[in-house]
């Protein structure tokens, strides 16, 4: 039976184009959740900005659902035909990955004592170093477990173990975003390569589960007891409070036509681990570009950043691009297993991260925590490999030489 992605970058772009840049609109014209907790300051801001402000939004961002999908439709004129999904045959790197479980378990056992005061801290004492570095633990788990779901062979359970259990102590600390990112990752396997792919009623149930989770530890964040209002408020407050930056540039700033994406370019010094080099004094923020916004609970709305760094004729040429390249990204998945599972994690992070945090996050997920980490650890079993061909090349010479 042929098989295709059934859940994709389009869906997932559509439902986190809607969820976090209309619901605040919604939320702030019908006065929604009045009473609630940080309601009164969202309104206050929504109620500021002026009525021309508000429909240049509204046209900026309905320009960027089609050029996202004419992105998509520009590389499927150059690549037409879509390759059947299969499962990769097992190599001595997929099995190789079972022991680098171990050593991510270990690293989860030193992450988890430097976390130990954020653990069931219900978000009164935060670490932001401790959560960041469980966070980046859960995306190496997810690489790898999935490397091993996408091939014929047996998934190592210590990769299981570790991943549910670094995705429940990162739960614990307040965090939801990655772990939400996981069941992604998982609804887009069990709904294309998966051997048994999940039905339409399993796919509900699964989707529910996961908003039921994320609203559930929105309430507990809150400090509050879980009911249907409190987790729906839960849920709605992520894209209303994340749309602050985007609120505030709108009542202090003209919207620039066209901009040199100064912060973008310099974001990718992020990739250089802090350890090594901090570069952050070169690194330009959108504030450094000269406009002025706020965001209280440090989400920055994917609306302001891309604004003010390609402008508004330049953010439709940016979305343009992105579909272009999910599209690209979904083709080199269907006949090679590592760009399979960076194409699943990219969407793990589209509906959500792409949509609430700034370019030096979202470049550091993409190209070091997706690509350039889980590629120097496959190089190093692959080294490993060529080293034992080499040894075993060499004994049997030997031997041969004796005979």
């Amino acid at each position: 039976m042929r098989r295709y992605y059934l859940i994709d970058h389009k869906i997932l772009f559509f439902f986190g184009y809607i969820f976090y840049l209309f619901t605040p609109y919604i939320v702030g014209t019908t006065n929604a959740f009045k009473g609630f907790q940080g309601m009164e300051m969202f309104q206050g801001f929504f109620k500021l900005i002026p009525k021309d402000k508000l429909l240049a939004y509204i046209l900026i961002t309905l320009s960027w659902l089609p050029a996202f999908y004419l992105g998509h439709f520009l590389y499927k004129l150059c690549k037409p035909y879509k390759r059947t999904l299969q499962i990769f045959p097992a190599s001595f790197t997929s099995y190789g990955v079972s022991y680098i479980a171990v050593l991510l378990i270990a690293v989860l056992l030193i992450f988890t004592y430097i976390s130990r005061n954020s653990l069931l801290g219900n978000y009164q004492v935060y670490d932001a170093g401790a959560r960041g570095k469980m966070s980046t633990l859960l995306v190496i788990f997810n690489f790898f477990l999935l490397y091993q779901l996408l091939t014929k062979q047996k998934v190592s359970y210590v990769l299981i173990t570790g991943t549910i259990i670094t995705a429940i102590l990162l739960l614990s600390m307040g965090g939801r975003m990655y772990v939400i990112q996981t069941f992604i990752i998982y609804l887009v396997y069990k709904t294309s390569y998966a051997p048994k792919r999940w039905k339409p009623v399993q796919i509900i149930s699964f989707a529910l589960a996961a908003l039921m989770i994320g609203s559930w530890v929105g309430t507990f964040r809150m400090g509050t007891a879980f009911n249907l209002n409190r987790g729906l408020y839960s849920l709605m407050a992520e894209p209303v409070f994340t749309w602050f930056s985007t609120s505030t540039f709108l009542i202090a700033n003209n919207i620039p036509v066209i901009n040199f994406p100064a912060n973008f370019f310099t974001s990718f010094l992020n990739l250089i681990p802090n350890t090594l080099f901090s570069l952050k004094a070169y690194m330009v923020t959108a504030q450094g570009m000269g406009y002025v916004y706020q965001n209280p609970l440090g989400a920055d709305s994917v609306w302001s950043t891309v604004i003010i760094n390609f402008g508004s004729v330049g953010s439709f040429f940016f979305m343009f691009i992105t579909g272009f390249m999910m599209n690209f990204l979904r083709h080199l998945s269907e006949n090679n297993r590592f760009w399979a599972v960076y194409y699943i994690l990219v969407c793990g992070m589209l509906p959500f991260q792409f949509f609430r945090d700034g370019f030096y996050i979202i470049n550091k997920q993409l190209f070091f925590n997706f690509l350039i980490l889980p590629a120097i650890i496959l190089g190093v079993l692959k080294f490993i490999q060529y080293g034992q061909y080499l040894f075993e090349t060499r004994s049997y010479s030997k031997e041969a030489v004796v005979d």
